[in-house]
Formats: structure tokens, sequence, C-alpha cells
């Protein structure tokens, strides 16, 4: 392959129709090596276009082009120069320039940024005609791009820094107002809620005082009723074991008791001593049973029945 032209000679070593002589030399050489690499992109393009698309050509344009002794990076570079050149209205234009100023404005990456895309329609306008003229242009554009993102940054800071202040001096004492409403509001409804809920307990407590009035008086029934049940089944337990006692004592005095029964065995044994005190004991203890049986019914008022 033809390498790239130098562009360091320095013309004013000869005259100037010598100069002038190899200037158009080096035009012509030019020309033709970018003629040739236009015609070797355009050649590489269509065999990998021949190639592409069949699963059973994969792998082999690369390695086709390593036979020819063309590497890799090469064989892109000439193929994106070609579509650069075949996109564009004037050909000649790229293809005067030189070759790695054409490989760079035909990178897949060429438009990546906007520093990068001006500085290739620099190119493409004619504007710049060397690698060296667009790398310092495209930093010239990225480095302006860069202090105009910088200074966007600092002036929507320095806007956002104003609106803080702004509102801190228009709003400060409407905030503090709205502040002061929205508390207003709130105890107001507190205040509201609060009376309601009074209201309805003592409602609760009139209907509860009732309640407890009618519970009271329900009680006191109950327990009068119980008084009553009470006392009548004492006094109707009392009544039953009177008059068992009664019957009882009724039935010993005038049967197995009755003095009648043994009166004929006193007068027979009324002078053995031993008995007869037995006997008399013994009548003293019902005697003192009958006192205390008076005492009894006297003080609660017991009405005797015969």
């Amino acid at each position: 392959m033809t390498k790239e032209l130098s562009t360091e000679f320095k013309y004013d070593l000869v005259d100037q129709s010598t100069a002038d002589f190899l200037k158009q030399k080096e035009f012509n050489m030019r020309e033709i090596v970018g003629k040739a690499y236009t015609e070797l992109g355009r050649e590489l393009k269509e065999a990998q276009e021949k190639l592409a698309g069949n699963n059973q050509y994969n792998g082999l344009f690369e390695r086709w082009c390593n036979s020819i002794g063309l590497k890799k990076d090469l064989v892109y570079r000439l193929i994106n120069r070609f579509k650069l050149i075949a996109n564009c209205e004037d050909q000649k234009i790229i293809e005067d320039l030189p070759v790695s100023l054409t490989y760079e404005i035909a990178k897949p990456s060429s438009e990546s940024t906007d520093s990068k895309k001006q500085a290739k329609e620099a190119v493409l306008n004619g504007e710049v005609k060397t690698l060296k003229e667009y790398k310092e242009l495209e930093a010239k554009l990225r480095k302006a791009e860069e202090d105009n993102k910088n200074l966007s940054y600092e002036l929507s800071q320095e806007k956002k820094n104003r609106t803080v202040v702004e509102k801190v001096i228009d709003n400060t004492d409407y905030k503090q107002i709205d502040t002061l409403k929205k508390e207003l509001e709130y105890k107001n409804k507190k205040y509201e809620n609060l009376s309601k809920q009074k209201m309805i307990l003592e409602q609760q407590l009139e209907r509860s005082d009732v309640k407890v009035k009618e519970y009271e008086e329900l009680t006191n029934k109950l327990k009068a009723v119980t008084r009553e049940q009470d006392d009548l089944g004492r006094q109707v337990e009392a009544t039953s074991e009177l008059s068992e006692m009664v019957w009882e004592i009724e039935k010993v005095l005038k049967g197995s008791l009755a003095p009648v029964k043994y009166a004929k065995a006193i007068r027979d044994m009324s002078d053995n001593q031993i008995i007869m005190n037995n006997l008399d004991s013994v009548i003293g203890h019902v005697e003192s049973w009958c006192k205390e049986m008076r005492k009894i019914t006297n003080k609660n008022n017991i009405i005797e029945v015969v």
C-alpha cells in the first residue's frame, strides 16, 4: 500500500521554480493515491457484501483480507472512507484530502459529539485541509462546548439561588401567615370535634343516669321480694317446726306420759325415797323447760295456741 505523502517538506530549501514543480508532483500523487484508496474501499466493500448474510461465510471476509496482506483495521478504514465518499455530492473534495484525515472523518464515531460533527462539516466545506487542523479545531470546539455547558450549569445554579433568595424574601411573612391560619383551622376543627364528643357523652350520661336509677329501683324491688320470700320461708319453716313440736308434746303428755297413767305407781312407791327424788328431779326439769319456753314466747310476742 502507498503511504500518505509527507507535508513537512520545506520548499524554501529550493528555488521557486523547483518548489512549484515539486508541489505539482505532490498534488498529482495525492490525487492518484486518493483515487486508489477510493477504489480499494469499493472493492473491499463489494467483497464484504458478497460474503455477508450467509452463515456458511461468517468470518471468511476477514480471513480473505488477511490472506492478501490487508489488516483488519486498514480494511475497515478503507470501507468507511468509501462509504463517506459514496454519500458525498462532491467526491473529489474528499479524494483530494490527506488519507489520514479522510480516515478520521469516516469513522462511525465522527459525529458522536457536537464538536466532532462541526469539525467534520468544516472539512467537507473545505475550511480544513489537514488532520492537524481538524484535531485542533475539534479540540477548540470541544473546549467551547464544555465551557458552554459549565456556563449553562453556573447560570442555572445562579438562577436557582436567586429564585430561592427571592422566595425567602418575598414569601417569609406569607408562609408564617399561612402556617398560623392552618394551625387556627386545625384547632377550630379539634374544638368542634371535642364539643361534639362532649355532647354525645352528656347524652349518653343522661341515658346512663336513667338506666342507673331504673337498675337501682329494680334491685331494691328484687331485694324486697327476696326478703319477703326469705321471711315467708322462715315463717313456714318455723310454723312447721313448732306445730311438730306441739304435736309431739301433746302426744307424749296425753299419751305415754299422762299423769293418770302413772298415778297408782306413784302412790305405791311413795315411801321409796330414791324413786320419789328421781321423779321430783324430772318434774323439776319439766317445770324449768316450761318456764324457759314461756320466756321465749313472751319475748317474741307469740300468742299461745291452745
